[in-house]
């Protein structure tokens, strides 16, 4: 069937009816015929939800700049972990400077969920190759990360210059959870009204994507380990995808996929990427990991010092964590604490069966198990990904180039893949195919946002008064729109006054409860 017999076969349908998912794929490439609604070709490019200049005669140092100017402040509010982390994106970015539709965000969102490495991060980055392209990835990268960055980095690099001071003892633990007492449960108050307003969003009651979502969610929070979790979740979403697909073939379900083509076709130019590019940097992220596992293992590599084949050795242990990893920071977190604390006497023994290569000059536990639990409620209490975790690891371990190569090594593969995916994808959701398989991984997904809440109460809110300043923080943003981080750090303040008045505890789970003359320390 050619596109011209499409069009007279739609006369004839009832009105409102949908074009069937072969004739629209047929009819994809054809030229659009005017409707009363259509915006004037000279608009055809414009931002969505705009009718101002097409983007691409914008200029790319003014993109550029717009990158710097909307990532700088998230770089200091982005708490809460990922899903947080979507859902500030989605507001900015959709709702706010409207660069792009909600069907797009959910894309990078689904292709952030299925790739190894740092969602939130994926999608940042992806937003700013979307805008500015390769120079505008980086600059969204960097600045989405930059402060919590800056502090693990530099607090690890304090306690490993003190030496003994890099035995963090139990008593800077404790205060510190004190501290940070009311932050967790503010900030995952935005999980909640992430999860809300994108299930509503992707599943619009639709019983197909309700159950997907429902399936996901449920198979998060049964799987007992992170690390089968995390490779079962990419075959959920896929399988989620696939199932989308087959349900569109239904002639009962037309009108519950997405028929028309992408409006924005000059995003690939704007991004100034190219097909190429994308094999050339698949095939460098291959070839690194698989040389970096040669090479540090290997007994006959010589490097200058000790501490040069250290530095190559956590290169090496964190890029195949980054590379190989589903479902962010909290499935890492496990991996790194076998790598960096209880490593010693597992097999293979990096001490005996690779004597004179660069994993045997690691030497065993590379922290102790305090330095991790300190360096890890810093990283959960600041902004950005918990990935910044690895510059506070690094640094710890082996000072300031430790920190750099920590950071690097973890967050590159993720990195280097969605440059590599982005330039085929825009390709690939030109097709109807793909764009049935994305509504299905995005359901899939969705249940990932849900069960990350029910996971993220029962880490966070352990009385009522954490729950107190939850649903505080949650009211304030979503029925009074004040500011999420004006919200979150005001919500967390009240949690330590709570705590410290003994007001909905009590308060078991933090050291130091017992501290102030109203607490009863009524614990068993």
């Amino acid at each position: 069937m050619s596109a011209t017999h499409v069009v007279p076969a739609a006369a004839h349908e009832p009105r409102g009816a949908e074009p069937s998912a072969v004739e629209v794929d047929e009819a994809e490439d054809a030229p659009p015929s005017p409707s009363p609604t259509s915006k004037p070709a000279a608009l055809a490019g414009a931002a969505p939800g705009s009718a101002g200049p097409r983007e691409d005669d914008v200029p790319y140092l003014t993109r550029l700049a717009e990158v710097a100017t909307a990532f700088f402040p998230i770089g200091f509010i982005a708490f809460g972990g990922p899903q947080a982390h979507i859902a500030m994106l989605r507001e900015v970015f959709v709702l706010k400077r409207k660069w792009l539709d909600e069907d797009r965000f959910l894309e990078l969102m689904s292709l952030g969920q299925a790739m190894p490495g740092p969602t939130s991060t994926q999608v940042a980055t992806a937003l700013g190759i979307s805008r500015a392209g390769w120079l505008g990835g980086l600059v969204s990268f960097f600045l989405f990360d930059w402060v919590g960055f800056i502090v693990c980095i530099a607090v690890g690099a304090v306690l490993n210059a003190l030496v003994e001071g890099a035995q963090a003892d139990q008593r800077a633990v404790e205060v510190y959870k004190e501290v940070v007492v009311g932050m967790g449960p503010a900030a995952i108050s935005q999980v909640f009204l992430a999860a809300y307003s994108l299930g509503i969003k992707v599943t619009g009651g639709d019983s197909i994507k309700v159950a997907l979502a429902l399936i996901t969610c449920l198979l998060a929070l049964l799987l007992p380990s992170s690390f089968t979790a995390a490779i079962l979740y990419l075959v959920i979403m896929v399988c989620g995808g696939v199932i989308t697909v087959l349900d569109s073939r239904r002639p009962s379900r037309k009108g519950q996929y997405p028929t028309a083509a992408p409006a924005d076709k000059e995003l690939l130019k704007r991004m100034g990427m190219q097909p190429r590019d994308g094999y050339i940097l698949a095939f460098a992220t291959v070839a690194l990991f698989i040389v970096t596992w040669v090479l540090v293992l290997s007994p006959r590599v010589t490097y200058s010092s000790p501490y040069s084949a250290q530095l190559f050795a956590l290169f090496q242990t964190l890029f195949k964590m980054g590379g190989t990893i589903y479902g962010g920071g909290q499935v890492v977190l496990p991996m790194l604490e076998n790598e960096f604390v209880t490593r010693c006497g597992d097999e293979p023994n990096y001490v005996e069966d690779f004597a004179g290569s660069a994993a045997a000059a690691g030497g065993c536990s590379w922290v102790s198990a305090e330095t991790f639990a300190f360096g890890l409620a810093l990283a959960q209490s600041l902004p950005g990904p918990l990935f910044n975790f690895s510059a506070f690891l690094g640094a710890a371990y082996l000072g300031v180039p430790g920190g750099f190569v920590g950071f690097i090594g973890l967050f590159a593969p993720g990195i280097m893949l969605i440059y590599a995916f982005m330039p085929f994808w825009e390709r690939l959701r030109a097709r109807l195919w793909v764009r049935c398989l994305l509504v299905g991984m995005n359901a899939s997904s969705i249940g990932l946002v849900f069960a990350a809440c029910v996971q993220l109460y029962f880490k966070f809110v352990r009385v009522s008064g954490e729950a107190v300043v939850m649903l505080l923080a949650a009211a304030l943003v979503q029925g009074y729109k004040m500011p999420a981080p004006i919200a979150i750090f005001g919500c967390a303040g009240l949690g330590w006054a709570l705590f410290a008045l003994d007001a909905g505890g009590p308060y078991c789970h933090v050291g130091t409860y017992g501290s102030y003359p109203l607490q009863t320390k009524n614990c068993l």
